[in-house]
């Protein structure tokens, strides 16, 4: 198995806490296409030398709603001609149009997701995203409180989510996630809990819930600095989360990851890959890559990107994991899984020394950590903390 991820670089205007690599040079949409298309054709030979079929694909951003369907077919169409599908076993064997247009329920083997943005859907282009490929949707809502949107910078209304989400439904998706975010001055638990109602109302099949974090070079951690905006404390944020977990799991949600709620049988697949080390492929200005040894990333500069892949020459740069960063990761990445971290791995895998294993027995000691049936887990109640229970275990 292995995933592909397409960076999708455009915005017509900035979210405030935004921090992954945009551009509003929407006048490069079609030089961009025609870019990323090459760079999908030159690296065709690395990702197949892998062995590994394409289970997952991603388009992500930016915003991808913002490339009209015709580019989007052309983009997935450059992935079948010459990646390995899994059907006969090879490149071109598989056509992801003709499996999926019209009818996404039809794939099974494989995963294609779209981001969008609410006001960038209308019922023509649900057909084209249909007839190109696409059997997933993951909806950027936010909010359903217009003011908090609006703060955001965010360009659609909570009417216009409403009615993008019911849209998308009625055009045949059946697999759509919707992302909300939490934990920030001026959302109260009343708020925060009339956000869930709405969502569980609406019935996406996937729902991710994110804490408002401060990411430097944002015009929130701007705003921060200047003393412009206050975080709201960390015990009403808890609470949030608390409630999130509680609402959901009222629902029919199943929690999966510490920020990822879905219907049964309904995780991302893609994100997955991430967690569990699958190998991935990135194409695209900023986006990332995994081959199980090295990571290796391309340039966030849209200008950059597009003068490389035109000279050939390439615009990314990589490095190999050492087996400690492996370990690090391995723990950091299971753990925020419900599933958990798998002990047996761990020995068979990694030469683990004394220090962590005194570290967890303190961890399970204090009921940071439980371990059963051969696994560790952080308990549900514990989840929002947990990146502090997890830097205890870090190989130094």
């Amino acid at each position: 198995m292995a995933g592909i991820y397409i960076h999708i670089p455009f915005c017509s205007q900035y979210c405030i806490y935004c921090d992954f690599y945009s551009t509003k040079m929407l006048g490069k949409r079609e030089s961009f296409t025609k870019a990323l298309i090459t760079e999908i054709g030159q690296r065709a030979n690395d990702f197949n030398k892998l062995g590994a079929a394409v289970t997952t694909i991603y388009f992500g951003g930016g915003t991808p709603s913002l490339l009209p369907p015709a580019a989007l077919h052309s983009i997935l169409h450059a992935i079948s001609a010459q990646y390995n599908l899994g059907a006969a076993g090879g490149p071109g064997a598989g056509n992801l149009a003709g499996n999926l247009a019209g009818n996404p329920a039809q794939n099974s083997d494989r995963e294609v997701t779209l981001e969008v943005n609410p006001d960038d859907i209308s019922e023509q282009y649900l057909q084209g995203l249909l007839q190109a490929g696409f059997n997933r949707m993951s909806m950027g809502i936010q909010s359903f409180h217009d003011d908090h949107l609006k703060w955001m910078n965010r360009r659609h209304s909570a009417a216009e989510a409403v009615k993008a989400f019911n849209l998308s439904r009625a055009a045949g998706f059946d697999n759509i996630s919707i992302d909300l975010i939490f934990g920030f001055e001026g959302l109260s638990l009343q708020m925060w809990r009339e956000n869930l109602s709405r969502a569980i109302e609406l019935s996406p099949e996937h729902i991710s819930a994110y804490q408002l974090s401060l990411e430097p070079g944002t015009k929130l951690y701007s705003s921060y600095k200047k003393g412009e905006y206050l975080q709201l404390k960390e015990s009403l944020s808890y609470k949030q989360y608390s409630l999130l977990q509680e609402m959901l799991s009222r629902a029919g949600y199943v929690q999966y990851e510490i920020s990822s709620f879905c219907k049964p049988g309904r995780e991302s697949r893609h994100n997955s890959s991430y967690w569990n080390f699958t190998p991935y492929f990135g194409f695209g200005p900023s986006a990332h890559s995994f081959d199980g040894r090295r990571r290796f990333w391309n340039v966030s500069s849209l200008n950059t990107y597009l003068k490389a892949i035109e000279q050939g020459t390439g615009c990314s740069r990589e490095e190999i994991i050492s087996p400690k960063d492996r370990f690090n990761e391995y723990i950091m990445l299971s753990l925020r899984q419900i599933a958990g971290m798998d002990v047996s791995f761990i020995n068979s895998e990694f030469e683990v020394p004394d220090e962590f294993y005194k570290s967890l027995a303190l961890l399970i000691k204090r009921g940071d950590i439980i371990e059963k049936r051969g696994k560790l887990r952080v308990p549900p109640e514990k989840l929002f903390i947990s990146d502090g229970i997890i830097r205890e275990l870090f190989l130094n």
